[in-house]
């Protein structure tokens, strides 16, 4: 076999990376209290006693698990912080978390499991920082509209939805622009505290 085709091995990071978005889709589902190392482990195949090589106990796993989220939440809000007009930071935000949620199904479950928060103590720092975020991102505060806050809410709900129905790679590559389409039609274009005319 030829090194061009030899199957790439993933990196140390690569791994733990997927372990961790599959332990935060575990932990969004079920809830800090319910989610083991062994189902993480059946879930990635990996074995117990190899997780705990990597994170020395289930909380440390789950601390990672949303600290990935958290991460992967800020580089979005990073890329969409300097746009100022309304409809474009709108558009660009949207079609950003479609190609995370893609990425990563974990974080678009821990997603769906802030909206509204799932009662979980230990999940609720992390979530409140995701909302805090994505709020941010759609310019969301105490003074915006009910209008506007359902509006983005329902964007979010079918835009996780959607990209854990389309989550396979070559589904994945057609639905993205129909997810987008989908969520910007659901958003409804408006901007501020009311719809635009």
């Amino acid at each position: 076999m030829s090194a061009a085709t030899r199957p790439v091995r993933p990196t140390s990071a690569q791994v733990d990376a997927a372990v961790l978005d599959t332990a935060a889709s575990l932990v969004a589902r079920r809830g800090a209290k319910e989610t083991s190392v062994q189902a993480v482990a059946d879930a990635t195949g990996f074995s117990k006693t190899g997780l705990l090589r990597r994170f020395p106990s289930k909380d440390a796993l789950i601390d990672a698990a949303l600290d990935q989220c958290v991460r992967l939440t800020e580089s979005v809000h990073a890329e969409v912080a300097g746009l100022n007009d309304d409809r474009a930071r709108d558009a660009a935000t949207i079609a950003a978390l479609v190609d995370l949620a893609l990425r990563h199904p974990g974080w678009a479950r821990v997603v769906l499991a802030s909206i509204p928060p799932i009662e979980d103590e230990r999940l609720l720092p992390g979530l409140a920082r995701i909302g805090a975020l994505v709020s941010d991102m759609f310019r969301l505060d105490e003074a915006s509209s009910l209008h506007r806050r359902a509006r983005v809410t329902g964007a979010l709900g079918v835009l996780v939805t959607l990209a854990l129905t389309y989550q396979d790679q070559t589904t994945a590559e057609v639905a993205r622009p129909l997810i987008v389409d989908v969520c910007l039609t659901t958003l409804g274009g408006i901007v501020g505290d009311g719809p635009s005319t």
